[in-house]
């Protein structure tokens, strides 16, 4: 009997663990296709065209010999766009080892994100019930799956989220510890862990809390001088990396300036109309098929759930789980700071891995049936949004189109050794027809998945060409019907490849 509930335990973690690669799977199952049918270049996401190009760039030449932007522009030193190197680390090194093709930030999605778990049930040995809640709101929540099943970071980043939550858990709560490793080398490791993190985006700066709340309780003076001074310098490396060896974004709204210009009573007035703003999107997630929507309400429930137990402890003279109130506060100041310095829209992906994380905390430091209430809502939005959130699937006829594209691409456009803008591929994201004015007309984004390893990527808004002295790049693929070709001809530039969809000009 008792070798029989070992065996059975036993499944249970290996289901556990294998959560992400199972959910994944049953998530293109419900479309009758499997994970490795996913094909990036049908998807309708510009951020998957330009972090796999760069991968692909740092695999084949050390870094992309173009630049990557918008609007054409580029860092004052290297090629690499937005967020610079340090996102794309963990998936470089998993293609410098596996190789790197369409699949390969799925598998490094999954295997990423199924290391966090086996390593919160080592440290944590959560029960199977524990388990088993946590693994049926993944397996339900469509949006996690989604982007298991992309090329773009947000996965790697759950899974460093929900490390460092559980390290926390480790180091703060004694009663959870059950792992034979010390809280010096946990401790160590989530300070390395949260400095990567933070570096790479900057509001992950609260999260120096866990290893300064543990100083403090271990009554490690110098390190609690030493931590706020570190997280400063941290800080301070984010904006000299952003300003250095990353290009800006169309309109650089991650910008510390534009949030200290408003001056506090702006701030204030900005937070506010920013929460005004959640409210409405939380609301027409509900009302309609909105997906951003949803991350804000899954959050917002986790937070009410978290204060209110931080709230009833303190009411009754009990002690609050330490990890509970530093995520509580850390997760609103994140909140505050993607209200201040982002964009509610784009910035909803950002706490993707915050509702993952925090559903894990919830499990293990409340009693609270919150992951519970989650997957029924998971339901409710997996029926309102259909198959809106399904990612893109291969087509037999589009990927022979690509391979002939890629081949013909190889022909026209040349990688240099030399870094410059020879080496970089533009597109309008939008242009006004020049046979049907008013009309607006696009070239898919998708096409430049078949542009040769190493060439830059620059996507462009239509006003940028008002002026053709701001175009720089060495090649130019523009709506064939779109007044921008029409611009680029009276240049005299010259349509090195053209068909229906497209026509590919080169800047001499």
């Amino acid at each position: 009997m008792l070798e029989k509930r070992k065996v059975i335990t036993l499944i249970g973690i290996i289901l556990f663990i294998m959560t992400p690669l199972l959910s994944a799977v049953l998530f293109c199952l419900k479309d009758g296709k499997m994970i490795w049918d996913v094909y990036f270049p049908l998807g309708g996401w510009s951020d998957e065209i330009t972090y796999y190009k760069q991968i692909e760039g740092i695999l084949a030449y050390g870094m992309p010999r173009g630049y990557f932007g918008y609007n054409q522009s580029r860092a004052l030193y290297g090629t690499l766009g937005v967020w610079g190197l340090l996102p794309l680390l963990p998936y470089c090194l998993w293609g410098g080892i596996f190789g790197w093709n369409y699949v390969s930030p799925i598998y490094a999605n999954i295997f990423f994100c199924m290391s966090a778990l086996a390593i919160g049930y080592l440290l944590l040995r959560p029960t199977m019930k524990q388990v088993g809640v946590f693994s049926l709101f993944w397996f339900l929540n469509p949006f996690i799956n989604r982007y298991l099943l992309s090329g773009v970071v947000e996965a790697s980043v759950t899974a460093q989220l929900i490390l460092v939550t559980v390290i926390g858990i480790g180091l703060l709560s004694d009663q959870k510890k059950k792992s034979k490793i010390s809280d010096k080398v946990l401790w160590a490791i989530s300070i390395l862990l949260i400095c990567y993190m933070a570096l790479a985006r900057p509001y992950y700066e609260v999260l120096f809390l866990i290893p300064f709340w543990k100083a403090c309780k271990d009554r490690k003076r110098v390190w609690q001088i030493l931590l706020p001074a570190l997280a400063l310098l941290t800080l301070g490396l984010f904006f000299l990396n952003s300003h250095f060896f990353c290009s800006t974004y169309f309109s650089n709204m991650i910008s510390l300036s534009k949030m200290l210009e408003r001056g506090l009573g702006g701030m204030v007035t900005y937070l506010f109309s920013g929460l005004i703003g959640i409210g409405r999107l939380i609301w027409y997630a509900i009302r309609y098929n909105d997906t951003v929507g949803w991350y804000y309400l899954f959050l917002m429930i986790e937070l009410l759930a978290m204060a209110a137990v931080c709230i009833y402890r303190r009411v009754c003279h009990r002690a609050v789980p330490v990890m509970l109130l530093i995520t509580l506060l850390s997760d609103v100041l994140i909140l505050f700071s993607i209200i201040e310095l982002y964009n509610l829209v784009v910035g909803a992906r950002h706490i993707l891995a915050l509702i993952m994380a925090n559903a894990f905390l919830l499990l293990m430091e409340t009693r609270l049936p919150v992951n519970e209430v989650l997957s029924v809502l998971c339901l409710f939005a997996i029926i309102q949004i259909g198959s809106t959130d399904a990612p893109p699937y291969q087509q037999d006829e589009y990927v022979r189109y690509m391979e002939q594209l890629q081949e013909e691409f190889g022909k026209v456009v040349s990688v240099t050794e030399q870094v410059s803008y020879k080496n970089v591929v533009a597109m309008p994201i939008e242009d006004s027809s020049a046979v049907v004015p008013g009309e607006k007309v696009c070239t898919y984004y998708g096409l430049l998945f078949a542009m040769p390893a190493g060439v830059g990527i620059s996507l462009d808004h239509e006003d940028f060409y008002d002026d053709l002295e701001n175009v720089r790049a060495g090649y130019i693929l523009v709506h064939p019907e779109g007044m921008i070709r029409k611009k680029l001809e009276e240049a005299g530039m010259v349509c090195i490849f053209e068909n229906k969809e497209f026509a590919l000009y080169e800047n001499e």
